[in-house]
């Protein structure tokens, strides 16, 4: 059996990967009227993580993570992960925490909270510790009853891989960065592909969706069958401009969503 390496450290491969492929001034995320680019994301996680270190967060330690799609989402995640630690997936609207916090939970000691404010001034000051050492099937993160790796988000990429994205598309998810499949789209995809993604923690209304595709100019939709469900009830109906594909997880989508949708839907 291989020894731990800091090499199979999800929060670490994902940078190495952006300097492999030379991403680091490509954008990664857009959120609001605001971009930040590969070499930010990861940047960021380093400091994140050592922000964690320093309010006691340890290989192993569950951090709940009840945010809405944002970058402290993004830092706080990936910052857990970079030092062994277990982010746990936290719907932000259901959680008993109050709204918009990370709430770290250690064992053995009394959970303290950390407001997003917090997270960001604490990264100012934050030194960047090395990657914790960890096995490709070491937990990275969860959501109830579900446990996923270190490699498991490759895993999800290379399933994605037959629809051919683009350094150059700009993803938007309907599921939530708090859901697996969602993080998957929202975070994983756009790192692994050199692409970017859309956060926004929005309602996902019909016209909502349609809204923000159209102001970021987003050229992947990867919808739910929900709904793609719901967008063929509506009576009337808009071409989601400028949408390139959009991806239907879960069951086929409804035999029209094309010509809703105006561009070609695949299915996993």
């Amino acid at each position: 059996m291989p020894d731990p390496s800091p090499a199979a450290n999800l929060a670490e491969s994902l940078s190495r990967w952006t300097l492999a492929f030379g991403w680091r001034d490509r954008a990664a995320f857009l959120c609001g009227d605001d971009a930040f680019t590969h070499a930010e994301v990861h940047r960021g996680v380093g400091h994140a993580a050592g922000m964690l270190r320093a309010r006691g967060v340890r290989p192993g330690d569950r951090v709940v993570i009840a945010l809405p799609g944002s970058m402290e989402f993004v830092w706080a995640f990936l910052g857990a992960v970079r030092i062994g630690a277990i982010a746990l997936l936290a719907d932000p609207e259901a959680s008993m925490l109050p709204p918009g916090e990370v709430a770290i939970c250690a064992p053995g000691r009394h959970g303290a909270v950390i407001t997003p404010a917090e997270l960001v001034t604490g990264m100012t000051r934050a030194a960047v510790p090395p990657a914790h050492p960890v096995l490709p099937g070491t937990p990275a993160f969860a959501q109830y009853g579900a446990m996923y790796a270190h490699a498991d988000p490759e895993t999800s990429f290379l399933a994605m891989e037959p629809f051919g994205l683009r350094e150059n598309d700009v993803l938007f998810s309907v599921p939530k960065t708090y859901d697996p499949v969602g993080l998957r789209n929202t975070v994983f995809l756009p790192l692994y592909t050199g692409a970017s993604a859309v956060l926004d923690s929005g309602r996902r209304s019909i016209a909502g969706v349609a809204e923000r595709v159209r102001r970021h100019r987003a050229s992947v939709l990867l919808s739910s069958s929900a709904f793609l469900t719901r967008l063929a009830a509506e009576a009337s109906h808009e071409p989601f401009w400028p949408l390139r594909i959009a991806v239907s997880q879960g069951a086929p989508p409804p035999v029209r969503a094309e010509e809703w949708l105006g561009c070609p839907v695949l299915t996993p």
